[in-house]
């Protein structure tokens, strides 16, 4: 099952936009995307600019139709994203 670990950084001034857009988005892939096993959105308390997702994935199939439904909202992160995510592909053990 492939998972991931997105490490995205945002604007000092769009944090609150941030954490809103991450809850809105989290609810509607874990709704909507039955092969999304775990899509869970957390911000650093002691760097609260940076937000770390732990993603779950049934199988590649499920991982690419998330990045499909993901690319609509790209207007969305491109308005609070300080910089490019940082991605980690890892395989669950």
């Amino acid at each position: 099952m492939p998972s991931a670990i997105a490490t995205i950084k945002v604007k000092e001034d769009k944090v609150d936009e941030a954490r809103a857009l991450f809850a809105k988005l989290a609810a509607n892939v874990n709704a909507e995307e039955p092969g999304t096993l775990a899509y869970i959105p957390h911000q650093r308390p002691d760097e609260p600019t940076t937000f770390v997702f732990y993603e779950k994935y049934e199988n590649q199939e499920a991982f690419a139709t998330h990045g499909k439904n993901l690319a609509k909202v790209g207007k969305e992160f491109a308005g609070v994203m300080a910089g490019p995510p940082e991605i980690v592909m890892l395989e669950e053990v």
